[in-house]
């Protein structure tokens, strides 16, 4: 799974979380969150919340965790996320990071990022779970500022 924020200024703040099986996208487990703890712009609190709710309700309902959940940031976002793992008491699956620009993964439990090759397929593959996130997000976010917009 792969979890993305979006918001503009603070505003509308919503996640992403989608699902991919055997590398291709699983559109029917793709979830769409509204973020509701957070005021303002504050992307590690809304990983932390949309961490939390998802993998409670996984829990909750005995649910299978996803192999590896992939976070759209850097060093900070991945910290937030394990922490709502260990907030919820839940052991969490392989959480990493992909950070933009330098494209470096941050895994848990490792100090130093890996830096894999551009052409490396697993390098492509966190790059594409991430677009997607981030994709969803962006579309669920203009969706609700229309929707806002237009007074629907």
């Amino acid at each position: 799974e792969g979890v993305d924020i979006a918001h503009l200024g603070g505003n509308e703040t919503v996640a992403s979380l989608v699902q991919f099986i055997d590398g291709l996208p699983f559109k029917p487990g793709y979830r769409r969150f509204r973020i509701r703890e957070v005021t303002g712009v504050d992307d590690y609190a809304s990983i932390h919340e949309v961490v939390s709710r998802r993998f409670k309700r996984l829990d909750d309902e005995g649910t299978v965790q996803p192999d590896i959940l992939l976070v759209d940031g850097g060093k900070g976002q991945l910290g937030k996320a394990l922490q709502a793992f260990d907030a919820l008491k839940i052991t969490p699956p392989l959480v990493l990071s992909l950070a933009k620009k330098e494209e470096l993964i941050y895994v848990m439990g490792r100090d130093e990022p890996l830096r894999l090759s551009r052409h490396a397929f697993a390098l492509r593959l966190l790059q594409y779970v991430r677009d997607e996130a981030h994709r969803s997000a962006q579309h669920y976010h203009h969706l609700l500022r229309r929707k806002r917009t237009l007074g629907e």
